[in-house]
C-alpha cells in the first residue's frame, strides 16, 4: 500500500536561504545530524534562536486520488 503524502509540509527557513524539511511521524520532529531526532516544541526555540521561522509550503509530491485511483 503506498505511504500517503501529506498536502503540505512544514520547513524551517533560515534568513541565509537553508530550508529544513520537519517530517511528520505520529508527532512533529525535526532531525539534527548531530542529536538524531526531538520534539518540534523543543527544536521551535533552536530555529529561532539561530533567526529561523517556519513556513507551511505545498507537497510537491501530493497526488490527489483521481475517479479511478
Amino acid at each position: 500500500m503506498p505511504r500517503k503524502e501529506p498536502k503540505t509540509l512544514r520547513v524551517a527557513c533560515f534568513a541565509d536561504g537553508r530550508r529544513k524539511i520537519i517530517a511528520f511521524k505520529r508527532s512533529a520532529y525535526w532531525w539534527s545530524a548531530s542529536e538524531g531526532a526531538y520534539p518540534l516544541s523543543a527544536a521551535l526555540e533552536t530555529i529561532k534562536e539561530q533567526g529561523g521561522w517556519i513556513e507551511t509550503i505545498p507537497n510537491p509530491n501530493y497526488r490527489p486520488k483521481g475517479l479511478l485511483g
